[in-house]
């Protein structure tokens, strides 16, 4: 006897009967019979007895314990969400904790009704289960009783209808035994009892099976309630969080420089004695700040600018007038290089001055000419200045001038680095600042020419010393 719910072993054991059934209606149908259901084509009875072949119900139990499982999960979770309801029923009153207390308890109520379907559909598959094994069963056993009927009959039934097939000697004995015993027998037990029985059994589980799937789609589908909050189409909004700083800070190219002009090359002027009013040896030389006033010449040798080189000049006059104020002073000790250069001798450097001078005018057309310009626009107004100021200066005005004339000029910030450049050529002697007159200790001549005093050459001169 076979396993229960072992469908293939259970065919298995019938599956000799069948064949038996299948020998007597062929042997039939050749002499004659005819049956839509029974002989239509050969094998047509092993496809009704084997209609149920590949069935596994097996598979089908172990559905049905898992349905089982589920439905104690879910009542075991229904139980934890019961409690729930009387605790927050105790830890919480008032209208707000009813309206929470109700939600719950319809959780409840919509999640029992799922335990309930889930254990229904769990009976539902084992009520399928044995169903179809009940079918199965009953068609074995009915198809092996069938067969039974003819026990005594089956070796001479099956030996003439092999004849019959295959044309022996013996087929005129054959078809006789065919007609008048085993055609009757396939009229009568196989077309009523057995053909009825194959009918039922597959119309049976064709039945269990449309049963079970329209209780389990006539099921209610459970709502569970959500909050609008935690709907599934809303989508909870993130916290905002402060960007965070990059840890590098982005770099931004630096505009492409312009190239360095080129750095014109450095001269030097010949270097003058610091003290042109003093005489070797003499100690009452005139003060150092107005016998240095040849370090207003020295600007010139910056580069050769014309700027400075004008301003020296105004400087030398100042220093002339100071001298001249100073009187018997300066008368006696002289110029000490006088003696050297006497009227009339030839200047060994005026050559060279005078082409280096050439040079500078070329090299700084610009400058020259605004060194130039205001010694022409003020010569002309000087005498005018002069004979305003002859009543107004007073002589302390014109000291304190003096001092504050000589006072060295403040230096203009140095010029910016400039990129390392190719070693300068030996220096060269400057070229003497164009219009620039020559240093002298006297008094100018236009001032000696027009009989200005020395206060008025000072007064004249002060708006002009500065920068």
């Amino acid at each position: 006897m076979a396993d229960r719910l072992n469908v293939a072993e259970r065919l298995a054991e019938g599956r000799p009967a069948a064949e038996h059934t299948q020998s007597y209606v062929r042997a039939c149908h050749l002499v004659g019979y005819q049956h839509p259901d029974l002989t239509a084509y050969p094998a047509q009875i092993h496809d009704w007895y084997g209609s149920e072949d590949g069935l596994d119900l097996h598979a089908l139990d172990a559905d049905c314990a898992q349905l089982r499982a589920a439905a104690s999960v879910l009542m075991e979770a229904l139980r934890m969400e019961r409690s729930q309801v009387a605790v927050l029923a105790a830890a919480w009153t008032g209208s707000g904790a009813d309206a929470a207390v109700h939600f719950v308890q319809r959780h409840c109520e919509t999640g029992n009704s799922v335990v309930t379907e889930v254990r229904a559909a769990a009976q539902r598959c084992e009520s399928l289960r044995d169903n179809l094994w009940q079918l199965v069963d009953s068609k074995v056993a009915t198809a092996i009783a069938i067969d039974e009927r003819a026990l005594a009959q089956r070796p001479a039934w099956l030996a003439a209808a092999e004849a019959l097939t295959t044309e022996g000697a013996d087929r005129p004995t054959a078809v006789e035994v065919v007609r008048q015993q085993i055609q009757p027998y396939v009229d009568d037990d196989v077309r009523n009892d057995w053909l009825t029985t194959m009918r039922s059994t597959t119309a049976g589980v064709a039945a269990s099976y449309d049963a079970v799937t329209d209780q389990l789609a006539s099921a209610p589908r459970a709502h569970f309630e959500i909050p609008d909050d935690l709907g599934p189409g809303r989508q909870p909004s993130p916290a905002s969080v402060p960007a965070q700083p990059s840890a590098t800070a982005a770099i931004t190219p630096a505009a492409a420089l312009p190239p360095p002009d080129p750095v014109p090359a450095v001269t030097s002027r010949p270097v003058t004695p610091s003290d042109f009013g003093s005489a070797p040896g003499d100690g009452s030389a005139t003060p150092a700040g107005v016998g240095s006033a040849g370090g207003f010449g020295d600007a010139g040798g910056t580069g050769g600018l014309g700027g400075f080189a004008g301003l020296a000049g105004l400087a030398n006059r100042i220093v002339d007038a100071v001298d001249s104020l100073l009187g018997s002073v300066a008368e006696q000790l002289g110029d000490p290089l006088a003696a050297d250069n006497p009227p009339g001798a030839v200047d060994p450097f005026a050559e060279d001055a005078a082409d280096n001078a050439d040079d500078g005018d070329d090299a700084h057309p610009e400058e020259a000419d605004e060194a130039a310009e205001p010694k022409e626009a003020t010569e002309p107004d000087e005498a005018d200045e002069v004979d305003d100021a002859d009543e107004s200066v007073p002589a302390e005005r014109a000291q304190d001038v003096a001092e504050e004339a000589t006072l060295p000029p403040v230096a203009e910030p140095p010029p910016p680095a400039a990129p390392p450049v190719a070693e300068p050529p030996p220096p060269v002697a400057a070229p003497a600042p164009p219009g620039a007159p020559e240093p002298a200790n006297g008094p100018s001549p236009e001032a000696l020419s027009e009989g200005a005093t020395p206060c008025e050459i000072a007064a004249d001169e002060l708006p002009q010393a500065g920068p």
